[in-house]
């Protein structure tokens, strides 16, 4: 009797323990949830992510600079624009805009200011009457000059070996100012004025 009584407490342990209760996930600390803690969503998270301090990131698309008022060697003019001299030895268009088709650009177009203009020159097809025909020289923009309200593109002989400049972003001239052409020195035969006499530039505009 006394070894049936063990036997029956025994087989009553063996079975609580085995019970529903223990199996419980709430009571085991057992989870359901086996994601990688670092792998949470920041708004749940402590640390170095979280920094109020760190700056914003910067989405907005940078702005593009002003043009540099310059000489260009990647402009020129148009094959098919007209190639009538308007200085000696020279035709100059003056444009208002880049897109002009007047104009041929090597790559595409710069975006300019407002208050700019360009210009492109060219002596091809274009009789320059005194250049010898030995003469191996080509009209070239050394620069760009402001003359009170006026702006001066000066033109110099370039010998071969070096990038011709055919081109010039100019500032437009300021109220009753012109842009001129004018040769660089007493031996420069383009850019000067097509009616001779002692006027040392050419107006274009």
């Amino acid at each position: 009797m006394h070894r049936a009584l063990m036997l029956f407490v025994a087989t009553l342990s063996l079975s609580l323990g085995c019970g529903g209760a223990q199996s419980s996930p709430s009571e085991s600390g057992w989870s359901e949830d086996l994601g990688d803690p670092s792998m949470q969503p920041l708004e749940g998270r402590e640390g170095p992510e979280r920094n109020s301090n760190a700056p914003t990131p910067i989405t907005a698309a940078p702005t593009t600079p002003p043009t540099e008022m310059r000489v260009r060697h990647d402009l020129m003019m148009a094959k098919d624009s007209p190639r009538e001299a308007n200085c000696s030895c020279l035709a100059v268009v003056v444009a208002d805009t880049p897109a002009d088709p007047r104009l041929m650009w090597i790559d595409a177009p710069p975006k300019v200011e407002t208050d700019v203009a360009v210009v492109a020159l060219s002596d091809k097809g274009v009789a320059c009457p005194g250049l010898p025909a030995d003469v191996n020289v080509r009209p070239s923009i050394s620069g760009v000059e402001r003359d009170g309200p006026d702006v001066v593109i000066v033109v110099e002989n370039l010998p071969p070996g070096r990038p011709v400049a055919s081109g010039a972003v100019i500032p437009k001239p300021g109220s009753g100012g012109s842009v001129y052409v004018k040769p660089k020195g007493p031996k420069v035969l383009y850019g000067r004025p097509l009616s001779g006499g002692s006027a040392a530039r050419c107006k274009v505009r």
